[in-house]
């Protein structure tokens, strides 16, 4: 078990000092990687529906939604994709007397076009609405917002760090030895058992690990890392739209902005829509098509507030090397980039690191222990011998 080296030794305390967050964080992804769907099984009153008809269009759910009391802001459109789901509206509420707005979620019928529910988006609790926001918002910043995300980015790099010492440990220095990297020793003790199954856990999951821990750092850092990228590759910024002077009637009809997109891509649908902020921002919108890696689809189209016409695309057809790059992170970090086969693959990855943690520390607490006792023996043979000797010297028989 190669233990007198510096890398089992780094590998040591990086599990006892960080392993209940190593084990958090992976659970969590885990449950992330179906966070839709786990989401609606929690809340089906909130998020499904069973009507079936001809879906209303994303201006009337955004007329309807601006018109419902309490509502003010859209800041962003979730389209159903599939028969059962809902209309998802990220809004803001509108400010109460002495109070001031909340960002909220609101659900809406596609069919009836009825307000379903609201909840809270800045809310964090364990009951069944808010319970997959609080374990997102734990995955990315630990709940502390731009300091958490710090804290989140260092121990990626910490798990990093422990899921490369653990490969050097249990790299086979021979040939005959590669057989036993993921063999478990049904007939060794309970704590042999435990180590063979934490190394063959490793060995089985070793790429994953290193790849979630590696994007999911990234994705922190994502600033840093676009600029880094961009030394090799252009990563261009989001467009920044040139607001004509007039009045507020300049502004396109919001049925308009959707009739243009569709036109332009007859074989894409809109699965998300970012509505405009402020003047400068224009609309942003999602589109998917069958084979697309990202959840919310591949292409990015940017539509000009006031004249309605497209301004920039990005997809597999307009990225360059770097934007190709920056794409391809967050669906290999969620698994979504291999198909239904990647997101089973990248769950189960998110529970290895409870299980390796597990197995660790019942090891090492174990081999402790007997470390222990054998000292304990060992003082207690030098405490008997040197009473053996004390009674045979000439002064003990005098």
């Amino acid at each position: 078990m190669r233990e007198h080296t510096a890398w089992f030794t780094v590998h040591k305390w990086l599990g006892i000092a960080l392993g209940a967050w190593f084990a958090l964080v992976g659970l969590t992804g885990a449950v992330l990687v179906y966070e839709d769907p786990v989401d609606a099984w929690l809340n089906p009153d909130l998020l499904a529906t069973a009507s079936r008809g001809a879906v209303l269009p994303p201006e009337a759910i955004v007329e309807r939604a601006r018109n419902s009391p309490g509502l003010a802001g859209v800041d962003r459109v979730r389209l159903p994709a599939a028969a059962g789901e809902v209309y998802r509206l990220q809004m803001r509420t509108a400010p109460s007397r002495g109070g001031r707005e909340q960002r909220v979620e609101a659900t809406f019928d596609p069919v009836s076009g009825n307000l379903l529910g609201i909840r809270g988006t800045d809310t964090f609790a364990l009951d069944r609405l808010h319970l997959l926001r609080t374990v997102y918002e734990f995955h990315r910043n630990v709940l502390l917002g731009n300091t958490g995300s710090n804290i989140v980015g260092i121990a990626g790099f910490a798990l990093l760090a422990s899921a490369v010492t653990g490969l050097v440990i249990a790299w086979p220095r021979k040939r005959s030895a590669w057989a036993r990297l993921v063999w478990i020793n049904l007939r060794a003790s309970a704590t042999r058992m435990a180590f063979d199954f934490h190394r063959s856990l490793g060995a089985v999951f070793i790429i994953l690990l290193l790849l979630t821990t590696i994007t999911g750092a990234t994705l922190v850092y994502l600033n840093y890392v676009r600029d880094f990228v961009s030394v090799f590759s252009k990563v261009a910024t989001f467009p920044t739209i040139p607001w004509r002077p007039g009045s507020r009637d300049e502004v396109a009809p919001f049925a308009q902005v959707v009739d243009t997109v569709r036109k332009a891509y007859p074989d894409r649908a809109i699965t998300e829509i970012h509505l405009p902020l402020k003047a400068t921002a224009g609309y942003l919108f999602y589109l998917r098509q069958p084979g697309d890696e990202y959840r919310l689809g591949d292409t990015i189209a940017w539509v000009h507030p006031v004249t309605a016409e497209l301004l920039v695309e990005r997809s597999d057809r307009t990225r360059n090397a770097g934007e190709t790059l920056m794409h391809w992170l967050f669906p290999l970090h969620s698994g979504t980039a291999f198909g239904a086969a990647g997101m089973v693959a990248m769950c189960l990855t998110g529970l290895t690191p409870l299980l390796m943690v597990a197995t660790g520390l019942w090891v090492w607490l174990k081999k402790r222990r007997g470390r222990q006792f054998g000292e304990r023996r060992r003082e207690q043979r030098r405490s008997a011998g040197m009473s053996t000797a004390k009674a045979g010297s000439p002064l003990a028989r005098g």
